[in-house]
């Protein structure tokens, strides 16, 4: 049975924890900059709105409405830039390659048929890999488009008379039939788990060993700095595998998530991208005297790295400095890529742009983390 708390052995007691936990000056930093860094990207990097749309066009109607529409849609905050193409191929080429979310097809009679009085059918094309923003980006050219029928002389007979404007959407979306959220968030979260998990698992490695008191001991053997360094990167790229093909095989047969391309590739693609966050992680790391502050480090490294890959909110919805600093950013790169292995099948050619920053990131991450390890050891 426990007796009564002396309050004055317990107020030594936390006094002394936050002296340890306030004594560092890494800790002290780690305490305040990051929370406060943190707040300001999620206040404009964390948002669900949809803005900054693309929008392919392939006008086969040059009437006064579908000029209307047009009007309506530059004059719009939500769509950012309206192109046209002059082939059914360069519309789906825009889509695939993601230079637009969604694309509009005017048929020959649009203009004529709302003239009319009749029913007027635009045909929308969505990039279901996108999903929420799609049906976001669909909801509001659905209700521009009830607008401008209800301004028309026809559509303002048919509101008085309490009837629904005569222009309709006809949708389809690629990729992701059904707009499925779980087809879209599935696949982003291998990145995200992949890289966190990567991050931490090196970041704590050498910080672990300093507390333990092993760290001297590996410097004294055989092995010189760089090999040392190099061997803390295998086990969080061995863990990266393993966890990615865990969550590949839940994905899949765990949810019914489609797999249509190259199991290779995606395998190659989990191998550089965990070369990426295990250098990432040395390199907090080799920053950090405890696990504590390597912790941390991970914490806030690892957050804005998510936050802003386009895993969870559009990177369109940014501000353009963040759109620009998610190119330095390997989840963004990942996530593009996995979405497109699941989805659609993406060729190694196609594959290859993002491949290729993934690497070139993990080139840097891993020789800027080398040469830390080596300069702090």
């Amino acid at each position: 049975m426990t007796g009564a708390i002396d309050w004055r052995r317990f107020a030594a007691i936390v006094r002394k924890e936050l002296l340890v936990l306030l004594s560092n000056r890494v800790s002290r930093i780690m305490l305040v900059v990051p929370p406060l860094m943190q707040i300001v990207i999620f206040g404009w990097a964390a948002t669900l709105e949809v803005r900054n749309v693309d929008v392919a066009v392939l006008r086969h109607d040059a009437g006064r409405l579908s000029t209307e529409v047009l009007h309506r849609l530059r004059g719009s905050p939500t769509f950012r830039h309206i192109f046209f193409v002059d082939s059914e191929a360069a519309l789906r080429q825009a889509v695939e390659e993601e230079r637009a979310l969604l694309a509009l097809v005017f048929p020959q009679d649009f203009s004529r048929r709302a003239a009319a009085g009749e029913t007027a059918t635009l045909q929308i094309i969505l990039d279901g890999r996108r999903s929420n923003a799609a049906q976001i980006a669909a909801y509001y050219l659905q209700t521009l488009l009830q607008e401008v029928g209800a301004q028309t002389p026809r559509g303002q007979a048919a509101a008085t008379a309490g009837l629904t404007p005569q222009l309709l959407l006809a949708g389809r979306c690629w990729f992701n039939p059904n707009l499925e959220f779980q087809w879209f968030f599935l696949p982003n979260l291998i990145g995200m788990l992949s890289f966190m998990l990567g991050l931490v698992v090196t970041g704590l490695s050498v910080a672990r060993e300093r507390e333990v008191g092993t760290f001297d001991q590996l410097l004294v053997s055989p092995a010189t700095p760089t090999e040392i360094a190099l061997a803390k990167l295998m086990p969080g790229c061995l863990v990266g595998l393993v966890h990615g093909s865990i969550f590949l095989l839940i994905t899949v047969f765990g949810f019914g998530v489609p797999f249509t391309g190259s199991v290779v590739l995606l395998y190659a693609a989990i191998l550089i991208f965990a070369l990426a966050s295990g250098g990432v992680g040395l390199m907090v790391s080799s920053l950090s005297s405890t696990q504590q502050q390597a912790f941390l480090g991970a914490f806030t490294v690892g957050v804005p790295c998510i936050l802003l890959s386009g895993a969870v909110t559009p990177v369109i919805n940014m501000p353009p400095f963040l759109q620009h600093a998610s190119q330095l950013n390997p989840v963004a790169h990942f996530t593009i890529l996995v979405q497109g292995v699941f989805l659609k099948d993406i060729s190694l050619a196609a594959a290859a742009v993002s491949l290729g920053k993934i690497a070139c990131i993990a080139l840097v991450c891993v020789s800027v983390a080398v040469w830390m390890f080596r300069r702090r050891v």
